[in-house]
């Protein structure tokens, strides 16, 4: 890699922190985790290692967020479901 591409971030690492912020599950956590090794390995640029930690937070964020509403959901949906067929 040349001096200019040391100074950017990678698309890996954009990737990550857009499909985080847009809250896409599981995509954030890989993109992040595969940018991380390419930068541990001096593949990619550690410009970007703030944002593949961010993606990586926001899609765990993200699926924990779905897991509390599904949840919900199905409480929700046994309590009135309960109260229906008294």
């Amino acid at each position: 890699m040349n001096d200019e591409q040391k100074q950017s971030a990678s698309g890996l690492a954009i990737a990550a922190l857009v499909t985080g912020i847009l809250q896409m599950g599981i995509v954030p956590i890989i993109l992040g985790a595969i940018d991380l090794g390419k930068i541990k390995k001096g593949e990619s640029s550690v410009a970007g290692k703030g944002m593949d930690i961010a993606g990586i937070v926001l899609g765990a964020i993200s699926i924990v967020w779905i897991l509390i509403v599904v949840i919900a959901w199905a409480v929700a949906a046994a309590t009135a479901a309960a109260l229906l067929f008294q």
